[in-house]
């Protein structure tokens, strides 16, 4: 009896022990052996005693961090709450090999690195802001920090702030400096690198028809340089893009589009100083000025088909075909251009052994699309050229991932066509 009750005694003690904090725990143990010295317990109900009160211990604290989120998220703001966060490094080894009109060879050793950051808060059912910094110097296709300079401290500058309001599900407002998928669907870099982050106001509609078919049109006006007295016809971009996607069969379905994206009152102005020079009339970025508008016609598609190769027991997720054409409607001679090429793979590469390849043929004439705009590792961004691009990436695992992206590049305007060849070596991580 009297080991009954030192037993139940006990077993109090130890819940309310529990209760305050599992760091009792080694307390408790010696205790138990001192009850086992005097003859009070046994080994053997020590030992469960033990393992009972240790069960108790992580039951409570369990129960305790439970009740503080719980009582930390009633108590915080719905925004907070619904804030997310993202970001992303990659480490570059870059290898340029150049060849000029006069025969001169040049190699180019580089070491870069790209850190983003990016938060995302959902202020309430209707509206969204986002916001985002990362490494670069202003440069609106590039991201990119040089490694050297004696070890100089890198910049890190605004990179897109805007604000997204949604009355309906299938509509959208978009304002500020905007991401480029909330301005226009494009399934390659080709004519828009996928760096630059628009500045204006878009509108989005997006409706489906049926369960197979959803139309959509991106629609706004951009801010291409500032409205001021000394130049009271400043640059500005017109856009508008209706497209449909449509769903053939589980496996197969097609989307396309039409974009026709005005940039006006850009005749005779100076270009910009991240511009390629390579329009009609650019000589010199951020000196010279231009010698046409650039009215761009661009209708592209994409075919993606859902594990393509299944019958040859291949584990492809998908393969993508795709292609773009795009003229310059203010300009008569060499105002067109041309992209296509396919992806397969993975669907996302995640995971250790997930993995993606793309191909890339490109054309553009020298006053194709405004010389700002194009993907800046083809050819340095310009126009007038012609280019291959292969890319592979591979997973290291969760989050993490290698890729080689090679361009094989020409002119197609200086007299000897002044090949170019740039490997990037990557080694990315997300977060």
């Amino acid at each position: 009896m009297r080991k009954v009750l030192h037993v139940l005694f006990f077993s109090g003690f130890l819940a309310m022990g529990a209760g305050v904090h599992s760091a009792w725990a080694g307390e408790i143990d010696s205790l138990l052996q001192k009850l086992i010295d005097k003859g009070v317990l046994n080994a053997s109900e020590a030992q469960e005693i033990r393992t009972e009160t240790n069960e108790e211990i992580v039951r409570v604290d369990k129960q305790n961090e439970e009740n503080y989120k719980k009582l930390a998220k009633d108590n915080l703001p719905d925004w907070v709450k619904n804030t997310k966060l993202k970001g992303d490094f990659r480490l570059r080894y870059q290898y340029k090999h150049e060849k000029a009109d006069n025969d001169l060879a040049k190699d180019t050793h580089l070491g870069r690195i790209r850190l983003r950051l990016g938060l995302e808060s959902k202020i309430n059912e209707k509206l969204l802001a986002g916001v985002g910094i990362a490494g670069g110097s202003g440069d609106p296709r590039s991201t990119n920090l040089s490694l050297g300079g004696a070890d100089e401290k890198k910049t890190v500058v605004l990179d897109y702030a805007y604000a997204k309001y949604s009355p309906s599900p299938w509509l959208s407002f978009v304002g500020g400096k905007m991401l480029l998928n909330d301005a226009l669907w494009e399934p390659t870099d080709v004519i828009w690198d996928t760096d630059i982050t628009p500045e204006g106001g878009m509108v989005q509609l997006a409706r489906k028809l049926g369960a197979g078919t959803t139309l959509f049109l991106n629609g706004g006006v951009l801010i291409v340089d500032t409205d001021t007295s000394t130049d009271a016809d400043a640059p500005a971009a017109y856009l508008i893009q209706p497209g449909i996607e449509h769903k053939l069969t589980d496996g197969l379905s097609v989307k396309g589009a039409v974009s026709y994206d005005a940039f006006v009152n850009v005749k005779d102005h100076v270009s910009s100083k991240y511009s390629s020079q390579s329009n009609t009339g650019n000589t010199a970025k951020g000196v010279s000025s231009y010698a046409y508008d650039y009215k761009m016609f661009n209708p592209m598609l994409e075919l993606t088909i859902n594990k393509p190769f299944v019958a040859l027991g291949l584990g492809v997720d998908f393969l993508k075909l795709h292609g773009e054409y795009a003229a310059n409607l203010a300009v008569k001679d060499k105002a067109s251009g041309f992209s296509g090429g396919f992806k397969l793979g993975s669907n996302k590469v995640e995971k250790w052994g997930d993995w993606q390849f793309k191909y890339v043929y490109a054309m553009l004439e020298r006053d194709a699309v405004l010389d700002v705009l194009p993907d800046s590792d083809r050819y340095g961004g310009a126009t007038g050229i012609r280019s291959h691009e292969g890319e592979f990436t591979f997973g290291l695992g969760k989050n993490t991932f290698l890729g080689i992206d090679v361009y094989r590049s020409w002119s197609t305007t200086g007299a000897r066509q002044a090949p170019e060849t740039l490997v990037q070596f990557d080694w990315n991580v997300k977060w």
